[in-house]
């Protein structure tokens, strides 16, 4: 799987299923029951939220999504248990499709109630097609609950993100690291995890010297986004990086920061540190690859934790990307599972409860058998080997609020293209650092005229 609030190229499609461009996190912002005989603009406006369900009252919830994993029915049918009289229909489709047909099918008369934020659902926000759930979150305490809510948060007119109203929640959250093969870092010496970036290019020049692949990687669709984006995570100011991915005002990535996290990226190209030929292989054969005991390391995010894990058995290791600066706060990219409400709903109550209830301890264990992190990081049940070594991780990065946004997510609609053509074209040697950047910059500066 691959990040959801990003394109599935670069967001497992779970992280990203959900997000619309945004992995880092959205602010989602709640709304008020709706007013009989309101129009569809009317309704998307927040006002003052009950969570009071009636429970003598037969209700219906349609949930559409393009979560491949058990997450997404294993919550339906949690929720349907607490809730004996809330019917929950589950509208299933295929990621490929569901990015094409989500719009539509949210423009319609008979849209469903709840939705899989994905990219290009911004594009609703300007019609009033989704509910601001701002009161119910006020109502139900969703800032201490979940994490990332700002990469579902957005301005009236759709294009940034970060600010505005809240129109969803996270609920199967990704992140991303570095996995490693134990045996053979034990075998060359490598000492793990290291303290600072220098100190994980320096394992990389030796895994290389010992004529191993240091770091397993696939750029056919754009996979070296994960590398660069914990690179960026390490170098570039979380107010900066935040910024440009949630598509502010006069915001730039073409910043000192920025470029030496594109120089590091294509200093591990030219030195031979990364799967020869990057640009020919896919994302998910490098994971593969890797689980087969191809290479020494592989930055991915957690969604590969299983794969890794089943092909490595117990020699599978993980650890956070490290900071520059020893010592320093853990800082990381991801997105998840974003979930929102359409403001043609006449059950927004439930709807909302459906959502709260991503957060409840009961539902950590049901995210974390799909392959998330659940919002209620202590709630998770304890893992052992891999899994435990990318649990306690994220428990890291929680707890340094070190979850930052996807670039390719929230900066344009079309950023997703352009990064990956940019990456092949800087794995390839031919563009600098400085104008890989520049070609992100024209295709931010395009969107936001």
């Amino acid at each position: 799987m691959s990040p959801s609030l990003s394109s599935p190229s670069f967001l497992s499609r779970r992280t990203f299923l959900a997000a619309t461009g945004a992995v880092g996190a959205a602010a989602l912002t709640a709304c008020s029951d709706l007013t009989p005989g309101a129009s569809s603009s009317d309704k998307s406006s927040a006002g003052p939220a009950s969570t009071a369900i009636p429970a003598d009252k037969k209700i219906t919830l349609v949930v559409a999504d393009a979560d491949d994993t058990t997450m997404t029915p294993g919550l339906v049918a949690a929720f349907r248990k607490k809730h004996p009289n809330i019917t929950v229909k589950r509208q299933y489709t295929g990621w490929d499709d569901y990015l094409k047909s989500i719009n539509t099918t949210m423009s319609a008369d008979s849209a469903p109630d709840i939705a899989q934020f994905t990219s290009g659902m911004q594009n609703l926000v300007p019609g009033r097609l989704l509910l601001k759930v701002g009161e119910y979150g006020k109502a139900y305490g969703w800032a201490e609950k979940f994490p990332g809510l700002d990469q579902i948060t957005l301005t009236p007119d759709g294009k940034t993100v970060g600010t505005g109203d809240l129109y969803g929640v996270g609920a199967g959250l990704s992140f991303e690291g570095v996995y490693y093969n134990k045996a053979k870092a034990q075998k060359l010496g490598l000492t793990v995890p290291p303290a600072t970036l220098e100190d994980l290019e320096a394992l990389f020049a030796k895994a290389k010297a010992a004529g191993e692949t240091a770091l397993v990687a696939g750029n056919l669709d754009g996979g070296l986004n994960h590398p660069f984006n914990v690179l960026l995570s390490a170098f570039l100011a979380p107010k900066d990086r935040e910024a440009w991915a949630y598509g502010h005002k006069s915001a730039t990535i073409v910043l000192p920061e920025a470029e030496k996290a594109a120089e590091t990226l294509k200093r591990w190209v030219d030195e031979g540190y990364v799967t020869p030929k990057v640009n020919g292989v896919s994302d998910n054969d490098a994971t593969a690859a890797f689980a087969k005991g191809e290479g020494v390391f592989r930055i991915s995010g957690n969604w590969a934790a299983a794969a890794v894990a089943e092909g490595l058995g117990e020699g599978a290791g993980y650890f956070n990307m490290p900071p520059v600066t020893s010592g320093g706060k853990v800082r990381t990219t991801g997105a998840g599972v974003y979930y929102c409400v359409s403001s043609k709903t006449k059950n927004a109550a439930a709807a909302a409860a459906f959502l709260d209830f991503a957060a409840d301890a009961q539902a950590a264990a049901i995210i974390a058998k799909g392959g998330f992190m659940a919002p209620d990081a202590g709630a998770m049940p304890s893992q052992s080997g891999l899994l435990g070594d990318v649990q306690q991780g994220w428990q890291t990065i929680v707890k340094d609020a070190g979850l930052q946004p996807f670039i390719q997510n929230s900066s344009s609609p079309t950023m997703g293209d352009t990064l990956t053509t940019q990456l092949q074209l800087l794995a390839g040697g031919k563009v600098t650092a400085e104008k890989f950047l520049a070609g992100l910059q024209t295709d931010f500066e395009n969107y936001h005229k």
